[in-house]
């Protein structure tokens, strides 16, 4: 639960909410929605769905990055937090893009909570995705260093 609450994704939430809550009329005043296009709104959902589309197929490269590393990433001590980050990471992909989904399906993106729900849970889909990405670079590198440059020796013959 701790890997939930404690992420940046969660603040993100919690600034968004925050920001909501004392900026409410502020915004309905100065920021009229009822200006925005009909074809984006049509076409909305496009982005939470490619985004946690793309953490499900490339989210997969954190567990199983090559052939030759799985069994060394399998076999390390810590290997179980790296397996519930990225079960929080799926499921964060999941619970983050359906609200984004149900506010579109009720075609609320043109009214003021509706679309900051969908904003903030798609930027939060987004730094999900983004900790994916993160996630797998570090881990390349890491690998790299704990392979101590094996293959970028044969690489040159």
């Amino acid at each position: 639960m701790r890997v939930f609450f404690v992420s940046c994704e969660f603040l993100f939430l919690a600034f968004c909410f925050a920001a909501y809550m004392f900026s409410q009329k502020f915004i309905s005043e100065y920021f009229p929605l009822s200006s925005l296009n009909e074809d984006a709104i049509k076409w909305a959902m496009i982005f939470p769905a490619g985004v946690a589309g793309w953490t499900f197929k490339e989210g997969v490269g954190v567990l199983f990055p090559s052939e030759k590393n799985e069994k060394a990433l399998h076999e390390w001590p810590d290997y179980w937090k790296l397996k519930i980050h990225f079960d929080v990471g799926i499921m964060n992909s999941v619970l983050f893009s359906i609200p984004c989904f149900i506010v579109w399906i009720l075609s609320a993106l043109n009214t003021l909570v509706g679309a900051w729900v969908f904003v903030g849970f798609a930027g939060a889909l987004s730094i999900n995705a983004f900790s994916f990405y993160a996630a797998k670079i570090y881990l390349k590198s890491a690998l790299i260093r704990l392979d101590g440059g094996k293959d970028s020796s044969s690489r040159g013959n």
